[in-house]
C-alpha cells in the first residue's frame, strides 16, 4: 500500500513524533512511506528508514502559501496515486482533500484527531463529512466526541499513537529525595505553570521533592521567571528538548502531568503518558479526555480532577512515601500500554481503519 503522512514536521511535539513512528511502523511492515511536511529535526531519521520526503509547508504564507502547498500537493498526488492520504493535523485536510479530488480521486483522506479547541469539533465534523474525509482519532474518548458532534460513525475510529522503541528500561537513579518530571511542549495548555505552582507547596511542606522540566516552547522564560518568583529555582531543572527517554527516565520516579483542558478542549493520551509506561514510570496527572484510558485511578497511577492540588499533592506523596507501590504501578502502567499499544495492535487497528 502506498501511503502520504501529510503533517508539519517544524518541531519536536508529539504530533511529529507519532508521525514518525507511524512511518516507521508503515515502513517496516513493507508499504510504500511518502512524508510530504515542512522540514524538522526529525526529517533526515525518516529518510534514513527508506520513507521518501516530500517538502510541501501549508504553514508558511498565510493563505497565499496554504494554497501554493495545495497546488504543490496536487502536483505530488498526480504523480504518486497513493492508496491513503494520512493527515496528521486539521488545518490540511481541506487542502489535502481537494487536491486528492481533482488529481487522484480514488484515493482515501484520513484526518487523525488529536485534539482541537472545544468551538472548532462542530465545524470540523460539519465540513470533513461533506468533503469525504475519513477520521482516526487517538483514543477511544476523541471518536466519541467526533460522533456526538455529528460525524458518521461508519466513518470514524481509533487508534492510540505508535510508541517509542525503548532501548531498555533502566534502573531508576538511587538519590535521597524524589525525582517529578514533566514531559511536555511549554504552551499554555500543556500548562506546566500548574505544576510549578503545586511544586511550591510541596517544597514548603517539607516533601523531598525536584522537578525535571523537559521540552521546549513559547512558555519556557515565563517559567523560569516563575519558578524565580516562586523561590523554587533550585528546585527545578529544565532540560530544553529531550531526545534521548532512556536517560530521562532513569532520573525520573514520577511523571508529573497538569494540562489545562476542560470539557472538550484537547484529546486523547498524551505521549508522555505513554512513554512513562514504557519506562516502568507510573503517573499523576489532571484528568483530561482519554488519559483515563492509559492512566486507571489507583492501578496505573492517579488521575485528579482539574485544579485539585490537595488530591494531586498528596497522590504524589503516597508515591514518595511508598517506593514499592511506585514499581508496582509502574510496571502495571507498563503492561497496560504495551497491550492496547503495542506494534502489532497498533498495525491492526491502523490498518482496519484504512479499510473502513
Amino acid at each position: 500500500m502506498k501511503i502520504i503522512l501529510t503533517t508539519s514536521m517544524s518541531g519536536l511535539g508529539g504530533t511529529e513524533n507519532a508521525t514518525f513512528r507511524l512511518g516507521r511502523l508503515l515502513k517496516q511492515r513493507g508499504h510504500d512511506i511518502v512524508l510530504a511536511s515542512s522540514d524538522g529535526p526529525l526529517i533526515q531519521e525518516a529518510q534514513a528508514l527508506g520513507i521518501r520526503w516530500q517538502p510541501i509547508d501549508f504553514y508558511q504564507g498565510g493563505l497565499l502559501g496554504y494554497v501554493k502547498g495545495m497546488f504543490a500537493y496536487m502536483k505530488l498526488l498526480k504523480k504518486e496515486k497513493p492508496d491513503v492520504i494520512h493527515c496528521q493535523m486539521a488545518r490540511i485536510v481541506p487542502a489535502c482533500a481537494i487536491a486528492a479530488k481533482f488529481a487522484s480521486p480514488k484515493t482515501k483522506v484520513f484526518y487523525h484527531a488529536r485534539g482541537l479547541d472545544p468551538e472548532t469539533y462542530p465545524k470540523i465534523a460539519k465540513l470533513f463529512d461533506k468533503l469525504g474525509v475519513y477520521i482516526i482519532g487517538n483514543c477511544k474518548h476523541e471518536r466519541e466526541k467526533l460522533i456526538r458532534y455529528g460525524f458518521p460513525a461508519n466513518r470514524i475510529t481509533y487508534t492510540y499513537n505508535a510508541l517509542h522503541k525503548a532501548d531498555f528500561v533502566p534502573e531508576k537513579t538511587v538519590k535521597d529525595y524524589v525525582q517529578l518530571g514533566t514531559l511536555s511542549r511549554l504552551d499554555t495548555v500543556r500548562a506546566v505553570h500548574l505544576m510549578l505552582d503545586i511544586l511550591k507547596k510541596m517544597v514548603d511542606r517539607g516533601m523531598p521533592v525536584r522537578l525535571n522540566v523537559a521540552g521546549i516552547g513559547e512558555e519556557m522564560d515565563n517559567l523560569k521567571a516563575q519558578a524565580k518568583r516562586l523561590g523554587i529555582e533550585d528546585k527545578i531543572t529544565f532540560l530544553g528538548g529531550v531526545r534521548d527517554l532512556t536517560a530521562y527516565f532513569k532520573d525520573v520516579d514520577i511523571l508529573v502531568n497538569t494540562p489545562h483542558c476542560i470539557g472538550d478542549h484537547g484529546a486523547g493520551v498524551g505521549n508522555n503518558i505513554l512513554e512513562a509506561g514504557l519506562y516502568d514510570t507510573p503517573v499523576v496527572t489532571y484528568d483530561m479526555a482519554g488519559i483515563s484510558e492509559m492512566v486507571v485511578n489507583g492501578e496505573t497511577g492517579y488521575c485528579i480532577p482539574f485544579g485539585d492540588e490537595e488530591a494531586f499533592i498528596a497522590a504524589v506523596d503516597t508515591l514518595v512515601r511508598q517506593p514499592e507501590l511506585r514499581e508496582a504501578m509502574g510496571k502495571r502502567l507498563h503492561a497496560h500500554v504495551a497491550a492496547l499499544c503495542s506494534d502489532d495492535e497498533i498495525y491492526r487497528t491502523t490498518m482496519a481503519a484504512y479499510a473502513m
